[in-house]
């Protein structure tokens, strides 16, 4: 007897004590894995949100042909970029042409309308 509480009972206390904090440990444990797969859920969701790096030119008139001069592939609306300077040429016979250059660092849309030529410029 220690204070007048019989041993068994301080044992049996003390097993109840180390086998709660084991309970516990466990539950961290689990709590730790629920909070890392959350986080990989927002992680995903904000890269699914995050737009790529895109280029669309809108053109008018809307049938004039599109280059992007410093690169190979063909233009496209809606053409995936890496971010930088593109060399942007809108052409159409019969109107002005367009060049210049645009930096793309997100979605961008470049909207360009081409002044008609005079047909007596035209003729020259």
């Amino acid at each position: 007897m220690i204070y007048g509480v019989p041993m068994k009972k301080i044992t049996a206390l003390a097993a109840l004590l180390i086998l709660s904090g084991c309970a516990n440990t466990s539950n961290m444990n689990e709590t730790e894995q629920k909070v890392e797969d959350n986080v990989a859920d927002v992680q995903a969701e904000v890269a699914e949100v995050v737009a790529p790096i895109s280029l669309t030119v809108i053109t008018n008139p809307n049938d004039a042909r599109v280059r992007i001069m410093n690169i190979k592939p063909v233009y496209q609306d809606a053409i995936e970029l890496k971010e930088g300077e593109y060399d942007i040429e809108v052409s159409k016979p019969g109107y002005q042409t367009y060049r210049k250059w645009v930096v793309v660092d997100k979605k961008t849309i470049l909207t360009v309308e081409l002044d008609e030529v005079a047909k007596t410029e035209a003729a020259n």
